[in-house]
């Protein structure tokens, strides 16, 4: 029985989809595009409505879409709004009784008009993107009074001549203007500050007397990030285990009177507040030097236990400062152009690490050593519009 309805619900979900798949969009149903080819008569519902609107013909019902379309730049996903013209079937007309021989070259007349307008557009936010919605507004007032011009012109169509010399005028506006050009990388302007995370590993070995007892410590490495402008702002942490002691009387605790053991495991970390300065931001990779101030620490389990049944730490920590530089590889890079918020930028890169660190260890004494990373880096931005009602 459960094999009959495991058989039934699957071909229940396959008629479903397939159902889906073949129920026309409203696109489908009603939207001519520009580009899908010349109007025909076929594109426009028969009404009769002499009566009530006088001598007019019919009427074009269009429009200009505005859909986000990606595009990929080298490493850079580029999303930004794309138009088309388009006329709708369902509110398009003409009255048969009034129609003459040139009506459908009057309604194609305007239809060309409002690609030329629209290529005219779409190559100003192509290239100034950041004012996409001065430029929107500028072209839609445009299109709408130099539509009205064509009709007065024209007398809404009845008038031969004045309709194929706007004709003969738009098509050489088109063999003129481009349809489209190939996407190219916008200049944008970034907010001042972003915000980054990143995860990922980092070793750092130890110098005398550190290393005689202990091996390089192997770890997590993450933290966040605030770049403003160029400068580079982090807050870095890292936890690792070094193995376990390898020498007998590597410190004594005199305030949990434990003597650090030999064979028992150690841990090891550190805590940096970074700052540094990206010298070298190509679309490829980034370079950064970096220094830094924090906290290291050791410590191991005590053979002593707490309260609570679980076992005390023996910590050794210091003051530490770094210094060193960061190696960025741009994996991903993404750019989004909103008419809302203006858009944002993010990169998704693979960043190497190398540190050298000095830390004050209480009892130890000064340690150098060295730390090596690549951690996984998230970091984006908002864009700033020339909008002065978003700043």
């Amino acid at each position: 029985m459960k094999k009959q309805l495991l058989i039934l619900g699957l071909a229940v979900l396959t008629l479903g989809s397939a159902a889906a798949q073949s129920v026309p969009s409203y696109k489908e149903k009603s939207i001519h595009y520009w580009d899908e080819g010349p109007l025909t008569e076929a594109d426009f519902s028969v009404r009769h409505l002499a009566a009530t609107l006088g001598d007019m013909t019919g009427e074009l019902s269009w429009g200009i879409s505005f859909d986000p379309v990606t595009d990929k730049i080298g490493n850079l996903r580029y999303t930004h709004p794309v138009t088309r013209t388009y006329m709708d079937q369902l509110q398009s007309w003409m009255d048969p009784n009034l129609r003459q021989p040139w009506t459908l070259n009057y309604f194609q007349t305007e239809f060309d008009l409002l690609e030329s307008f629209r290529r005219k557009m779409q190559l100003e936010i192509d290239e100034n993107p950041m004012d996409y919605n001065e430029i929107r507004d500028y072209y839609e007032r445009a299109i709408h009074s130099a539509v009205d011009a064509f009709r007065l012109e024209s007398d809404l169509g009845r008038d031969a001549g004045a309709v194929a010399r706007n004709e003969v005028q738009y098509k050489e506006a088109l063999d003129t203007l481009k349809a489209g050009t190939p996407a190219k990388e916008p200049q944008v302007r970034r907010r001042l500050v972003g915000e980054g995370l990143f995860f990922g590993y980092l070793c750092e070995f130890y110098g005398d007397p550190v290393s005689a007892g202990i091996g390089p410590s192997h770890g997590f490495n993450l933290g966040i990030s605030f770049p403003i402008s160029k400068v580079y702002l982090a807050l870095d942490m890292t936890m690792g285990r070094p193995g376990v002691l390898k020498q007998e009387g590597f410190y004594y605790d005199s305030h949990k009177d434990y003597t650090w053991r030999k064979g028992v495991k150690c841990e090891a970390g550190q805590m940096n507040l970074l700052a540094g300065y990206t010298v070298l931001d190509r679309p490829a990779f980034a370079l950064r030097p970096v220094a830094g101030i924090g906290v290291g620490f050791l410590d191991q389990e005590t053979e002593n236990k707490n309260t609570n049944g679980s076992y005390l730490d023996s910590e050794i920590h210091g003051f530490r400062s770094t210094v060193g530089a960061q190696l960025a590889i741009k994996l991903r890079r993404t750019l989004a152009i909103s008419s809302y918020s203006g858009g944002g930028y993010g990169e998704t890169s693979l960043v190497f690490k190398a540190y050298a660190s000095h830390t004050q260890f209480q009892g130890l004494g000064p340690v150098w050593s060295a730390n090596l990373g690549v951690v996984l880096d998230w970091s984006g931005w908002l864009l700033k519009r020339n909008d002065p009602m978003v700043r």
